[in-house]
């Protein structure tokens, strides 16, 4: 079966295009989750990523700080360097618990004769907990840098078309479709959500802030849910 995957470099192209309109306080996350819950899909891992502000450099030693003080405050990560040649430098850290998995990239991207510092970090669970995501929203410098995403599970409904039951979640989340993929298994939606205050440019320059994505599982005969914002970062 076909496999839909998020161009990683399209994704990180976006994401440093990210755009903010509006002034709702509306949270995406709990908006979705709450959503998902008042159709008693049963959620089975959801995750944050967090992109910090592009700072740049003239030397390495800015990059080297940054290196120092990220695993001085997270000494329990495994911390391991990649190097691309004299082009990129990547430092990427990881803890991985029963449930949960946290992981930090620092990166150095050489531009001419200075250096572009790029920093992200991503939290993933497979039990949904409000009072964790309050915790690490709250720690975060700039909410209008996060990206979630949610994966869930519902039994489907009888002789119901899986992009009626896509049209259906949308409807929850008043949400609009602005572009689609629809098959008999599987069904991609990118969507606007006006009261959401963030969005990104599509390749034809309309908004979206909302990606939904469903399909059938054979196995165990439920529809497998993800729903991302403002757009789905892993592959689905």
């Amino acid at each position: 079966m076909k496999k839909v995957i998020f161009s990683i470099s399209i994704a990180l192209s976006l994401m440093f295009f990210y755009s903010q309109v509006g002034q709702s306080k509306e949270d995406n996350l709990l908006s979705i989750v709450n959503s998902l819950d008042d159709m008693n899909a049963k959620i089975s891992e959801w995750s944050l990523y967090y992109k910090y502000d592009v700072n740049y450099s003239d030397s390495l030693s800015t990059f080297r700080e940054h290196e120092a003080n990220l695993k001085s405050k997270y000494p329990n990560f495994q911390w391991e360097e990649n190097r691309i040649r004299d082009h990129h430098i990547i430092i990427t850290g990881k803890l991985n618990g029963n449930i949960t998995r946290e992981q930090i990239v620092l990166t150095a991207l050489k531009e001419g004769n200075r250096y572009k510092l790029l920093q992200t970090y991503s939290f993933t669970s497979e039990i949904w907990s409000q009072d964790e995501y309050e915790r690490l929203t709250n720690i975060l410098e700039n909410k209008h840098n996060l990206y979630f995403t949610v994966k869930s599970k519902l039994k489907p409904d009888q002789h119901q078309k899986l992009s009626d039951k896509a049209n259906n979640i949308l409807e929850k989340l008043s949400a609009q479709p602005v572009e689609q993929l629809v098959e008999e298994n599987f069904v991609s939606v990118s969507a606007y959500k006006n009261s959401w205050e963030n969005f990104l440019p599509t390749r034809n320059n309309e908004k979206m802030n909302l990606q939904l994505g469903l399909r059938n599982n054979q196995e165990d005969k439920l529809i497998s849910i993800i729903i991302g914002s403002p757009i789905i970062t892993i592959e689905y």
